[in-house]
């Protein structure tokens, strides 16, 4: 996604890009006060917001992520009847905000209530609890696991409703010109 910075910045020498890493539980709110022009979130934190228009950059599945040592482990797809028989690790809706509901919700859809026995602050203390007390966590389908690819795996999900989409979004009423430019570039990116 960010391959277009280099021309951007080359084609707008005087705009300044600014990366700031926040809670995605924030972000609506901190694009509400003026704090960012543009934020980067999954498309659960811009529900609702009338006033923040979005552009979908990426859109998926969440797979369950089990350790090797799971009963799942081998499985090359999962049904909601099997994923819902285990304990999960969901991300703390402290961090993670409107998308730890959004979770619940789909499951309700699917027709489960989740057995959520553990939350955590990081994706680093999800992982290690799935890897040591062998709980089920929830991953986009494009993560990429790096280093841990020999402990843990990603099982698609039968029929399920946990999808998302990434989304750009940014104030309605947004008056800086260059936030239209950064805008169009990553469109003709995408």
């Amino acid at each position: 996604m960010l391959k277009f910075i280099p021309s951007f910045k080359e084609n707008h020498p005087k705009i300044k890009l600014e990366l700031n890493k926040v809670l995605l539980k924030d972000i609506a709110e901190y694009l509400q006060k003026g704090i960012y022009d543009v934020a980067v979130a999954f498309d659960s934190e811009f529900k609702g917001k009338e006033e923040i228009l979005t552009h979908t950059l990426y859109s998926g599945r969440y797979y369950a992520a089990v350790s090797k040592q799971h009963p799942l482990f081998c499985c090359e797809s999962i049904s909601k009847d099997e994923l819902y028989k285990y304990p999960l690790v969901m991300l703390n809706p402290m961090v993670i905000g409107d998308s730890y509901y959004l979770m619940i919700q789909h499951a309700m859809e699917d027709g489960y209530q989740p057995n959520i026995l553990r939350t955590a602050d990081d994706v680093e203390t999800k992982l290690f609890y799935i890897i040591t007390e062998n709980l089920i966590g929830f991953f986009p389908d494009n993560y990429d696991l790096a280093d841990l690819k020999e402990e843990v795996r990603f099982i698609p999900i039968h029929d399920s409703h946990h999808t998302f989409k990434i989304e750009i979004g940014y104030l309605k009423n947004n008056s800086n010109p260059a936030l239209y430019s950064f805008l169009h570039q990553i469109q003709n990116s995408i």
